[in-house]
């Protein structure tokens, strides 16, 4: 799922590789997203960013919608 390599396309928030890309719409449902309670989701990564700017299409989406970027840099600090 997760790559070092050089060619990989980075966040445009914080400029690292990512591990898992989501485009949400205002108005999806957490479980349509997700498939489960948020903290099943958000506990498997350590960082998450949020940017209007959809790095994998290199475009910039809807003013209502957002793209999340899950990183996962090692332990969850204690989860």
């Amino acid at each position: 799922m997760h790559s070092h390599d050089p060619d990989e396309t980075p966040c445009p928030v914080c400029g690292k590789a990512y591990d898992q890309r989501v485009v949400v719409e205002r108005g999806d449902r957490w479980a349509d997203v997700f498939g489960g309670p948020p903290f099943s989701a958000l506990t498997k990564y350590t960082r998450r960013c949020s940017s209007r700017y959809d790095a994998d299409e290199e475009r910039a989406r809807g003013e209502s919608e957002r793209v999340l970027y899950f990183h996962d840099d090692g332990p969850a600090g204690g989860r």
